[in-house]
């Protein structure tokens, strides 16, 4: 808008000083004469009115120009703040991408680790469904003081809920386990109640491992062993070894001098003859 109206005045301005040029042209070119007083009076008040106006007119053109220099200061600072917004915008979006870039290929890993973790758990539930059903034939042949160690887990095994945690039955399972083969490592004595000659008697029960047992009442009188059954312990009545159980449990209680005892085995176990 400045320079349009910068343009428009620059003629008006020739237009207004050339009548004085014509004039000064005029005086130079004519001959001398007698001078007269009035048109050279007329002259000059025009020359005047034509030099203020011409000085006007710079100073109009001078301001325009000085504000047109601040409106472009000002467009160039807006131009430079809208660059340096522009070049953190496209800093942005590089960033951006690159972390869209980064969650693409996480997104990936974990979608992978979500199907290697599905096939681990379907592998692992198959397992240890043939594990449970293995197992679950066997229980019965759990003696009493194995049973009362893992009551709660042996429970779950023999009736199990559609909808129990994997976590909860890899537990139940691992216990079960591990407590199978302390027992089965061990020595165990244990006090029974058992029905004897139609009589409840309290008897004192020595289980070598998971395999054989040997019992003897308190009196001395009735005695017997054991072994592991389909439907339970089976147990049969002995009372030629009674003298011997009580022995076996009196040195494993140690209430009595360390010495090999000879107890029988069951057939079933090592066949036909006994051992020490």
């Amino acid at each position: 808008m400045s320079v349009i109206r910068f343009r428009n005045l620059l003629p008006l301005a020739l237009i207004f000083a050339l009548p004085a040029v014509m004039l000064c042209g005029q005086e130079a070119a004519a001959p001398a004469a007698a001078p007269v007083a009035t048109p050279a009076v007329v002259d000059a008040a025009l020359l005047q009115k034509k030099t203020g106006e011409w000085i006007a007119t710079r100073r109009l053109i001078g301001e325009e120009a000085a504000a047109w220099q601040t409106e472009k200061n000002s467009l160039a600072e807006l131009n430079a703040i809208r660059a340096k917004e522009s070049a953190q915008l496209d800093e942005f979006v590089k960033t951006a991408t690159v972390r869209i870039e980064e969650l693409t290929t996480r997104k990936g890993t974990l979608a992978k680790e979500q199907t290697d973790l599905k096939a681990w758990r379907t592998k692992l539930e198959a397992d240890l469904s043939t594990l449970e059903a293995g197992l679950r034939p066997l229980l019965p042949r759990f003696p009493a003081p194995l049973r009362e160690k893992i009551e709660e887990s042996l429970l779950r095994l023999e009736s199990p809920e559609a909808d129990s945690p994997l976590q909860n039955r890899a537990r139940d399972l691992l216990l079960v386990l591990q407590a199978c083969l302390e027992f089965q490592n061990a020595l165990t004595l244990h006090n029974e109640v058992r029905e004897i000659g139609g009589e409840r008697r309290e008897v004192e029960v020595l289980y070598l491992g998971l395999t054989q047992a040997w019992y003897v009442d308190t009196s001395g009188e009735h005695s017997g062993h054991g072994v592991p059954g389909e439907q339970g312990w089976i147990w049969t009545e002995d009372p030629a070894i009674a003298a011997r159980v009580r022995s076996a449990i009196e040195v494993h209680a140690r209430r009595a001098t360390p010495a090999f005892v000879e107890l029988p085995l069951s057939n079933t176990v090592v066949g036909k003859e006994g051992a020490k």
